[in-house]
């Protein structure tokens, strides 16, 4: 990706109504889908509500908490300490004066109010503190900041508290191509993982009592997370955001589908695919070499006829990411693959444990805003974000 971008005019109004017709259906595990549903109604809460919000109707102290169940009627007694009514809530009505904890599945056809009023974000927070665990998923709906924070299974609940992880509706009208959501997957990766401290990247790494260890399943956690920053995004666009569609090759891990635009050289959809790969510490070069390899494979055989490009984005979490094994390069780019590195800073003691991350040699260039220097005495953290 290159360092400055042409300025890409925004979509006229005829051409957003054109796009309306495209609709996503929420995809992914349960959890995943669940918090996509608590996207798409804030979304729509923030539109019928937009008047009151202008004119100061809705106090600062309404917050709606949003806790997944499979089952509500059955697994009531799971949050009975949560509970203080038992009342449905119907999610249809978008009612100005919503607010409490919710307790709901996946889809929103079944969603009861276990308590009237939280009074404020602090006593969400202790609500999930005291009573949910980290294997529950819920979110919060700072309703007045127009702000939607959302927890997924997995990671301590204490340390989501201290940097909880937010969905922000992004607005652009900047239409959709691959190299935008190249673009945004850098930011995404600047923002949630380049930095041991940002929130996402707690909900990853097991933390500092674990040195270069991270949960399991890595991939589909920052999959999972790439997959509703996304989808946050190109929302008003009605770009489908698809969690491992399925193709010729297999099942991609994701793919944004939008609505081509006369004149545009895929009909009627435009499609970009990709396909996450993690290195993990321990696994051994021949392994990393190998996985890296397997995502370029991957993605090549997930392209589509309506392809605009593909991607193999390797998030590289190793002790010593000095090796970026750049012959993989000329691999990629025989497969007309985009092959992209972004870099992961574990939770570890800085003092003199900091990994030594080697900017590529011969010309090429890390996807920051500062150019790399070519030296490993710095640290991955100072030296940037991605490596093409």
């Amino acid at each position: 990706m290159a360092n400055s971008e042409p300025t890409v005019d925004a979509l006229t109004d005829e051409e957003l109504q054109s796009l309306q017709g495209l609709r996503a259906a929420p995809s992914g595990e349960p959890p995943l889908r669940f918090v996509q549903q608590c996207q798409d109604w804030f979304e729509a809460w923030l539109d019928a509500n937009k008047h009151p919000l202008e004119g100061g109707a809705v106090p600062a102290s309404q917050v709606l908490m949003f806790i997944f169940s499979e089952a509500p009627d059955i697994e009531r007694p799971k949050f009975n300490a949560a509970e203080t009514q038992w009342k449905r809530f119907f999610p249809g009505s978008h009612d100005q004066s919503a607010q409490g904890v919710i307790l709901s599945n996946e889809n929103f056809r079944k969603m009861y109010c276990i308590c009237p009023s939280l009074g404020s974000l602090h006593n969400a927070f202790q609500l999930a503190v005291d009573h949910l665990k980290a294997s529950d998923t819920f979110a919060i709906a700072q309703l007045t900041q127009r702000r939607l924070l959302f927890h997924l299974p997995a990671g301590d609940i204490e340390d989501w508290c201290a940097s909880p992880t937010v969905s922000e509706l992004r607005l652009s009208t900047e239409p959709l191509s691959a190299d935008r959501i190249e673009a945004d997957v850098e930011q995404f990766h600047k923002d949630s993982l380049l930095h041991a401290k940002n929130p996402i990247a707690k909900m990853v790494w097991m933390g500092k009592k674990h040195p270069y260890k991270l949960y399991p399943d890595p991939e589909r956690r920052i999959q999972s997370y790439l997959h509703l920053y996304l989808h946050a995004s190109y929302k008003l666009l009605a770009g489908i955001v698809d969690e491992e569609s399925v193709g010729k090759g297999g099942r991609c891990d994701i793919r944004v589908m939008w609505r081509s635009l006369p004149g545009a050289p895929f009909q009627p959809h435009t499609t970009t695919m990709l396909e996450l790969k993690v290195l993990i510490e321990g696994d051994g070069p021949t392994h990393h070499r190998k996985w890296a390899l397997s995502g370029i494979t991957q993605a090549h055989d997930y392209r589509r006829s309506d392809s605009e490009a593909v991607y193999a984005c390797v998030f590289d979490a190793r002790k010593n990411q000095a090796d970026q094994m750049l012959d993989l390069d000329e691999v990629a780019k025989e497969k007309d693959v985009r092959l992209r590195r972004y870099l992961m800073e574990a939770p570890i003691d800085s003092k003199g444990c900091a990994s030594t991350a080697k900017a590529p040699t011969e010309g090429r260039k890390a996807v920051t805003k500062k150019p790399v220097k070519e030296s490993g005495k710095k640290s991955a953290k100072k030296k940037g974000a991605s490596i093409k």
